[in-house]
């Protein structure tokens, strides 16, 4: 590791960890200029007390300033991190009415002014309601409110603000195919920002679209709406009939003004996928490029996914989408020419083993540890050890081809965790995945592969680690706080937590 120190690499910032009795958890909520906010919740006494920790561009604590209290009528809280502030942004309900309060503080921790009200909504709903969307440039602010009309469709309440919290445009939105498209479930959240795997997007013009189910059908619709005015228009994208939905995605190219739009789905058996693909331009309302793409994961003769732990579909911002899958333990049952299998009838299975394309029936060689790229989708061996990731790329412009890959390290992280044990970040063209492995075959350590978006390794563009000894990054914790910014919580083996931060 050291003598890789002259490459050109990304180095880890790491905080100084925290291990006394009385903190119960932590969290990095994001960084206001220079400075990093952690919420931490303490025990006092027989209670429980947050605050918020804040620390420089060293990550050397500098400041505490107590965690805002809110009143019963909170429904929502949205932490907003910037360049100049960081605020807090509370939905308060009331009779008939939700209330927009705002505090700001400098990015050190000095209160700017009392929280002020920057807005409110004729209606009362819960905070799941309610979406809070920032553009990739944080010039604009997005407030989605979704009023329930009973059994019909909901009303689209959508405020626009800049990035001084003025309203730039209200706008109320009627049409008879709109439905939520994701909702953010706690009560503290963070705004859904360009570079999250969300399905709705805020361009830096103003305009906006999202990817919701349709009311009338099975298949998805893209919506694009103009913050000017009420008019609404929309694009379908068509799904086979017997598919169940699994994941959906959107991202948006804000030089070229297009967007790509995916949809993950799965026909009975988990390893059978359907993936659509749109390429939208929104200068001119329609889409340039359609394409399906319908694959077993598995090879030929398989019909059952037996040591998948975790799946997620992935935005190559510009590019397309990539489908990621870690396995776990190994195939435990074989189903030799379906003769052991007591539904060697189902269509699933004859699908499996004929009518999907699997690398045209030629079975890869097993990868045991390292990196390997495959030219077609289809299933990657006969057996995965636990820390597998596979992966299948599904471009979103004419031109560029599918690719599936496989990395191969063993993984020590919790198998029910809601997250992949491998951290994948698109950054400048580069798909840097993150992930823990072995030195010298004791304690696990954090490394790196860097791909292009056609599957190739990039030499000697990887994260540069530092103080891997006896410290356990948990990439199944990560967040990405910017565009170009993650944050990993680590322990060490004295039961010490803290935070490791990549700047690329």
């Amino acid at each position: 590791m050291l003598h890789t120190s002259l490459l050109p690499a990304q180095r880890v910032l790491y905080c100084s960890p925290v291990g006394d009795r009385f903190t119960l958890r932590m969290e990095l909520a994001g960084r206001a200029g220079d400075y990093y906010w952690v919420q931490t919740a303490k025990r006092i006494g027989t209670h429980e007390e947050q605050q918020f920790d804040i620390y420089d561009r060293r990550m050397k604590p500098v400041n505490t300033i107590p965690f805002l209290s809110f009143s019963d009528t909170a429904i929502k809280e949205y932490q907003v991190f910037s360049d100049s502030y960081f605020e807090q942004m509370v939905l308060l309900g009331g009779h008939k009415k939700t209330m927009v309060w705002l505090k700001r503080y400098e990015p050190g921790g000095s209160q700017v002014a009392e929280g002020r009200i920057i807005g409110s909504f004729p209606f009362s709903e819960s905070g799941n309601n309610f979406l809070l969307v920032r553009s990739a440039d944080r010039s604009r602010i997005l407030l989605l409110g979704f009023e329930s009309m009973g059994a019909s469709p909901p009303r689209l309440h959508a405020v626009l603000f800049d990035q001084d919290w003025q309203v730039q445009s209200y706008q109320v939105y009627k049409h008879p195919f709109i439905t939520q498209p994701t909702i953010q479930n706690d009560f503290t959240n963070y705004p859904l920002e360009d570079f999250d795997n969300v399905p709705v997007k805020l361009a830096n013009n103003g305009q906006w679209l999202m990817e919701t189910p349709s009311r009338t059908s099975r298949n998805y619709l893209l919506f694009h709406f103009n913050a000017e005015d009420t008019v609404v228009s929309y694009k379908e994208m068509g799904l086979p009939p017997s598919t169940t939905i699994e994941e959906v995605n959107l991202s948006i190219n804000n030089e070229r003004e297009e967007a790509s739009a995916g949809v993950l789905s799965t026909f009975h058996y988990d390893m059978l996928k359907n993936v659509r693909v749109a390429h939208y331009s929104m200068k001119d309302k329609s889409f340039d490029f359609d394409s399906a793409y319908r694959f077993s994961t598995l090879v030929s003769g398989k019909v059952k996914e037996e040591n998948v732990v975790k799946e997620s579909f992935i935005a190559v911002p510009g590019k397309g989408f990539l489908l990621l899958k870690e396995y776990g333990r190994v195939f435990t049952d074989w189903y030799e020419d379906g003769e052991s299998y007591d539904a060697q009838w189902d269509p699933a299975f004859l699908l499996a083993t004929y009518d999907i394309p699997n690398n045209g029936g030629v079975r890869l060689p097993v990868l045991r540890d390292g990196y390997a790229r495959y030219r077609t989708l289809g299933g990657l061996g006969d057996s995965h050890a636990r820390g597998d990731l596979g992966m299948f790329y599904f471009p979103a412009n004419r031109g560029d081809t599918c690719w599936s890959g496989m990395i191969s390290k063993e993984q020590v992280t919790e198998l029910n965790s809601p997250n992949l044990s491998y951290f994948m970040v698109p950054v400048r063209d580069r798909l840097v995945f993150l992930y823990n492995s072995f030195f010298r075959g004791e304690d696990p350590y954090a490394t790196t592969t860097v791909l292009d978006h056609r599957g190739d390794v990039i030499p000697d563009a990887g994260v540069l680690f530092w103080k891997f000894k006896n410290t356990n990054l948990h990439f199944q914790q990560s967040r990405q706080i910017s565009e170009e910014e993650v944050v990993i919580p680590y322990d060490n083996n004295y039961r010490r937590n803290g935070f490791a931060i990549i700047h690329f």
